[in-house]
């Protein structure tokens, strides 16, 4: 039964090598490596090829599925009969015999085999109709032209879910107008959405004149596949937009349903194929050079792709292989650089000041290979890039640490903003050094760029259960400056499962109006803790403790005199979507979701997917001060393939020291209006024993000089820090 798959994140469908038609992309996941077998699988019964026109491969199986062979007597049948008016073709096993126009052939990438379909007509069929299409299996790489008329001789069957001709003989047709009939036109219709529908119109050629829109680039630096989504927005995750449960799983029901895969034509594995490796990624580089296919991006088609089914799932596949070095006209689609919007640094959100939040993607200045019995990810050539399951995380060689940190160093010192929450640096007593080590490295190298920023050093006293990454605070002295001690959330509903709160208060770097900034980072949805598995309503696993997270970090702030009536912004990597119970919690308890009240994007992708697990809340103090907010899409749209941790897995090198992939999630700044100090009044005039400058005037009071002068003095310096604070940049 051809239905696609449910899935939840960090599920994963190993893609397959394949001897037929389709190639699909499995379900995409936030990271890691997936196995795949180097040489492609072939069918028992499917792999005897006897070409007269074009050549012969091939063997007989071992064990056919049925005594046929090429000899078998053939029944002169339509395409359509082959295909039949249901999933699997009525004439399964018999050998058939057809003829029809060549419109997808690939004689390189794998796929061992070409499509043909009846000429003339070109419009959508309806459900319960037969398609006018199928592949013809090969199995090797002779394949005829697109845009011949050929006549097949083979047996008609089933493979992974597609129909498809095997054990074929093909012949070039010398009377194409009797054997094909008219020229083939591709079907000018939107892809279908309806299963019934696409079955009925399996193995076409269409030619899609609406606009489509990237909703997954995860797979394009592995299997060089993108998926689609019919408009010009991605596919959001359900509990972005309504709450858990059954909206949420109505909601991904019908993302399911209208997102498609554009694949590349060919079984190749990019990641981890040798000779693929040395192949240029496809849509990412051309002939013309590199341009990034970012998740959001609108594209059309500008030449036609086949509606092929393979391993559960529907996808497109180009009429020829693509590869980096195709010509960018010659791909099946084409878009506009996004990036362009980007390059410049975030949108401005106005206010006298700005906070954000950014996650580093485990920047670990203590590196793998100074870990005893630590594993590296390596390149193309073998050199280590990145730690595989180690105590350590991230770089594994200091050219890679370089590599990532020159990147995450351009991003932050263009994101400028007053105050910068981190999340995901190296905490780096839990390695037996000074906490803020890596937070040091990370300043020294910020301010030798052009940077002027100073961090928010750790309390005297700190958790005893922490774990190997912390959150942290950097800021610009020249803006604000640290009041007081920080401060961490030392609860049992973050102690060994997830990083603690770090609390600061600031004020302008002149004095004002004070803040309070509490950086977070939940309990991922990646593991089960504490027995919290997903309930299968859209939250994944543990949202009760990411909930019970939200409830200890409201009663901390709550709790705290001091902070509960300054303005408070709750920021950082929540783990957790718009509508979950961890944000509506937080909603509930008085905060505002600045991200969603300013429409400023969203700051993630998994599984083809977009919305944002990063959020910077505000009290109603807070709120009233702020100014906008922008999500600054540098990271999560981007393919993987520019981050450091890929940098020469594949023959094109696609690193750049820029902001661009610097992380997997995307920074949000939110700007805000403080108030500086308020103007002095002129000192009274009255004597040292009742003055309100006490000691000042006892002094000069010893010293002879009267009341009146110290009036006069407090008067001055009032009026005159007043003037400066109103009157600087």
């Amino acid at each position: 039964m051809k239905s696609s798959p449910s899935s939840r994140p960090g599920q994963r469908v190993t893609r397959r090598t394949m001897s037929t038609c389709v190639v699909l992309s499995s379900l995409a996941l936030a990271a890691g490596h997936v196995a795949v077998p180097s040489a492609i699988a072939t069918p028992a019964g499917d792999n005897v090829v006897i070409s007269e026109a074009y050549g012969g491969g091939g063997s007989q199986p071992e064990t056919p599925d049925e005594p046929v062979t090429p000899d078998t007597p053939a029944s002169r049948v339509s395409i359509s009969d082959i295909q039949g008016r249901g999933e699997n073709s009525p004439l399964s096993g018999k050998r058939v015999k057809t003829a029809g126009w060549v419109s997808a052939s690939y004689p390189e990438g794998g796929l061992d085999g070409f499509f043909i379909q009846t000429g003339g007509e070109s419009a959508l069929r309806s459900a319960g109709e037969a398609s006018n299409a199928v592949f013809v299996y090969t199995g090797t790489d002779d394949a005829p032209d697109l845009g011949e008329c050929v006549i097949v001789t083979g047996t008609a069957g089933e493979f992974k879910g597609s129909t498809q001709l095997s054990q074929v003989k093909v012949e070039k047709s010398s009377n194409p107008g009797q054997d094909c009939g008219e020229q083939l036109e591709p079907i000018t219709a939107s892809i279908p959405t309806d299963p019934a529908v696409r079955e009925a119109n399996e193995g076409m050629l269409f030619q899609p004149r609406a606009t489509y829109t990237v909703t997954n680039n995860y797979e394009l630096n592995s299997f060089g596949s993108v998926d689609l989504i019919e408009g010009e927005e991605p596919a959001y995750q359900a509990t972005a937009k309504v709450a858990p449960g059954s909206e949420a799983t109505a909601y991904e029901e019908n993302n399911r349903r209208k997102v498609i895969t554009l694949d590349d034509a060919a079984t190749v594995n990019y990641f981890q194929n040798d000779a693929a490796k040395d192949t240029p990624l496809p849509y990412l580089s051309t002939k013309e050079g590199i341009r990034s296919l970012r998740t959001g991006d609108n594209v059309t088609f500008q030449q036609p792709v086949v509606l092929a089914y393979n391993f559960n799932k529907w996808g497109l596949q180009p009429t020829q292989r693509v590869t980096g070095r195709t010509d960018r006209s010659e791909l099946p689609i084409t878009w506009e650089d996004s990036r362009i919007q980007e390059v410049n640094g975030p949108r401005a959100v106005g206010g006298t000041h700005s906070i954000a939040s950014f996650n580093v993607l485990n920047y670990f200045i203590d590196l793998g290979q100074d870990e005893p019995g630590c594993k590296a990810y390596e390149d193309r050539a073998g050199t280590p890039v990145t730690t595989n399951n180690c105590e350590v995380r991230g770089a594994y060689t200091p050219e890679a640490l370089n590599d990532q940190q020159e990147k995450i160093v351009s991003a932050i010192n263009t994101l400028d903003v007053s105050v910068l929450g981190l999340e995901e640096i190296q905490n780096s007593a839990s390695f037996g050094q000074d906490r803020d080590a890596a937070l040091a490295h990370l300043v020294d190298a910020l301010n030798t760029n052009g940077g002027q920023w100073e961090y928010v050093k750790s309390p005297g006293k700190t958790p005893e259960n922490e774990d190997a990454i912390r959150t942290a605070f950097i800021y610009q002295p020249q803006l604000v400056k640290p009041v007081g001690e920080s401060r961490i959330l030392d609860d049992e509903a973050f102690n060994g499962i997830a990083r603690q709160p770090l609390a600061q208060v600031f004020a302008p770097a002149n004095g004002g109006q004070q803040f309070l900034a509490v950086v977070n980072h939940y309990k991922s949805k990646g593991s089960v803790a504490r027995g919290d598995a997903d309930t299968g309503d859209g939250q994944g696993n543990n949202a009760r403790l990411r909930a019970e997270m939200s409830k200890a970090l409201l009663a901390w702030i709550d709790g705290n005199e001091q902070w509960r009536d300054l303005p408070q912004f709750v920021m950082g990597d929540f783990n957790a979507y718009a509508k979950e119970d961890a944000m509506r919690l937080l909603e509930e308890g008085g905060f505002t979701n600045l991200e969603e009240l300013y429409d400023a994007g969203h700051s993630y992708q998994f599984s083809g997917r977009v919305g944002s697990l990063d959020h910077v809340m505000a009290n109603a103090a807070a709120r009233k001060l702020t100014t906008g907010a922008d999500v600054w899409d540098i990271n999560a749209d981007e393919s993987n393939s520019f981050e450091y941790s890929r940098r020469n897995y594949n023959a094109t090198d696609f690193y750049a020291a820029d902001p661009f992939r610097s992380s997997d999630h995307d920074p949000i700044r939110v700007g805000f209006t403080l108030t500086p100090n308020a103007p002095q009044p002129d000192a009274p005039e009255v004597d040292s024993s009742n003055s309100s400058l006490g000691s000042l005037d006892s002094t000069w009071g010893r010293l002879g000089i009267g009341v009146g002068i110290t009036a006069l003095l407090a008067g001055l310096i009032g009026g005159g820090v007043w003037w400066w604070q109103n009157h600087r940049r």
